[in-house]
């Protein structure tokens, strides 16, 4: 399409707009949309001669938001690491011992499993990787070395670890190479510049775009990755991207909440294809180092993994809060949580009339009632889950953590709250939660990888999933004015599908496919080719 001036019609157009309007056409001018309704009503709004493109039919959505996600992590993982998820403990081995045979002496090898897989200890990454430094990652939480890859990384059983980490040992009290929150202690060297740019615009076009997503919210891992983001989104050719900033202390610590808060780097840094969305804060680790109430009667190096007290948390939110900027705080853990519900508290106590929008992420997946909720709801903050994690679930349902917690309660907390942010939160371990349809499937049907339900009554209807990735997504990164709906006024960013998805049963969602996806009325993945004219 060589004009921003035109208009697709004979569409069934799911505007996502508050009153669920379904409109035959559209028009576009520059990046925003113009009008909306039936065809004539929309060609009047444009100059004569402008294209119409016959949609005969097809569906028309605004585009895809993901609120949260880690692409230089699954730009690894893709094209610089082994994948190995799914396979046997043996498989793997083979697999480690076959990489290793090929490559050089000391030669780094980084193996990509997944959630609960089961990985090969220290003792046999030794035993098939004697001269190779070797990482197998569950996941960014928790990863096992071998004694090569501990000794390249200089980490002994002496390493005092930095806040947020834990190095695991054995009885003995041995390091048995499994590491939880540290993979920023690993000496694993990163890509050359240009190869990490091409993987992260090859995964960020594969993954992101090719699915319909228009936006993405990425959690910065290092300066190289915000370097080939700049890069690449001056050239139009990657989603939009808001980028989060992690504090330290916490994975990959790129800023401190003050840095950020007192050096003018708020809202309105950047342009509307790459800007600073917010701060990311680790009020602790991932499953295994969630802070519950349930590990405290245990030693305190088996508590989960705090990285600061509740005073902090307060005193960072309070300076965003008043710099305007967003934070978003991961915490798991239910005492994790309770600081963060608290802190967020605070702010709305300092700030009533402010709307700040504090997000916890994970907040939710796991609930008994939802007093908490209602309380982080009242001050003015958000819950994000991530409904795509249930594929990971346990069959057993007494090895889900916590035992007895009410999972991935989707319908109350849309009840609630009013939203369920659309996310795929994956640093690799399940890169095909990047495709809203495959997590719009799980928010459809809350079963895991094996089909078996986790909790049927609080499944979301077809119209509250899609709205989780569009005007969901869009409040909870408070974008709400320019993208979400398709709206007179808000940004053409649109995607066009073959089917309605109100007609696709559950089981089928990740089968749906996107032909066009739009950013500012522009095609970025797929041409207007295929669509006549419309005389």
């Amino acid at each position: 399409m060589r004009t921003q001036q035109f208009a697709l019609v004979n569409a069934n157009i799911l505007t996502m707009d508050a009153h669920e309007s379904v409109v035959s056409a559209l028009a576009v001018d520059g990046e925003r949309i113009i009008a909306r309704g039936d065809r004539d009503e929309v060609m009047m709004a444009l100059p004569a001669g402008a294209p119409a493109y016959d949609m005969g039919g097809r569906t028309v959505l605004p585009g895809f938001i993901d609120v949260h996600t880690h692409v230089e992590f699954i730009a690894l993982s893709r094209h610089f690491w082994h994948d190995v998820r799914g396979l046997s403990r043996e498989a793997i081995l083979h697999q480690i011992q076959s990489k290793c045979e090929q490559a050089e002496p000391g030669q780094w090898l980084v193996f990509q499993g997944t959630f609960g897989q089961d990985l090969p200890s220290l003792e046999e990454l030794d035993s098939v990787a004697p001269a190779n430094p070797v990482a197998a990652r569950w996941t960014m939480h928790k990863f096992v070395l071998n004694s090569s890859a501990l000794s390249a990384s200089g980490i002994t059983s002496q390493t005092v670890a930095p806040v947020g980490v834990r190095l695991q040992k054995d009885n003995s009290g041995r390091l048995n190479g499994v590491i939880e929150e540290g993979w920023d202690l690993v000496a694993a060297p990163d890509p050359a510049p240009g190869e990490f740019a091409e993987a992260v615009e090859e995964t960020l076009r594969s993954l992101f775009l090719n699915n319909g997503v228009t936006t993405v919210h990425e959690i910065g891992r290092s300066t190289a990755g915000i370097r080939a983001l700049r890069k690449l989104s001056s050239q139009g050719t990657i989603p939009r991207i808001g980028l989060l900033l992690t504090a330290a202390p916490g994975h990959q610590p790129l800023a401190s909440a003050a840095d950020i808060a007192f050096q003018g780097l708020g809202p309105g840094f950047g342009d509307d294809r790459l800007w600073l969305q917010g701060i990311k804060i680790f009020m602790d680790g991932g499953r295994d180092g969630a802070y519950r109430s349930d590990l405290v009667e245990q030693e305190a190096e088996q508590w989960g993994l705090l990285t600061r007290l509740y005073p902090t948390l307060v005193e960072e939110l309070v300076r965003a809060s008043q710099a305007g900027i967003q934070v978003c705080t991961h915490a798991i853990g239910d005492l994790a949580q309770e600081i963060a519900v608290s802190a967020i508290e605070r702010v709305h106590e300092i700030h009533p009339d402010l709307d700040h929008r504090m997000r916890i992420e994970h907040f939710f997946n796991e609930s008994t009632d939802t007093a908490q909720l209602e309380r982080l709801v009242n001050a003015g903050g958000i819950a994000v889950p991530n409904p795509g994690f249930v594929f990971a679930e346990p069959d057993d349902p007494d090895r889900r953590q916590p035992p007895g917690a009410n999972k991935y309660a989707l319908k109350t907390l849309r009840a609630v709250q009013g939203i369920v942010p659309g996310n795929s939160d994956t640093a690799g371990a399940q890169p095909f939660t990047t495709n809203p349809w495959f997590t719009m499937k799980c928010m459809l049907e809350l079963k895991n990888r094996n089909g078996i339900p986790i909790n049927e009554a609080e499944r979301l209807d077809v119209m509250g999933a899609l709205r989780g990735f569009t005007t969901d997504a869009a409040f909870a990164t408070r974008q709400e004015h320019d993208k979400g709906s398709l709206e007179v006024g808000k940004l053409a960013d649109i995607i066009i599908i073959d089917e309605d998805p109100f007609t696709v049963p559950a089981e089928a969602f990740d089968t749906i496919l996107t032909r066009v996806t739009m950013i500012g009325g522009q095609p970025v993945n797929g041409t207007m080719d295929a669509f006549s004219q419309a005389s």
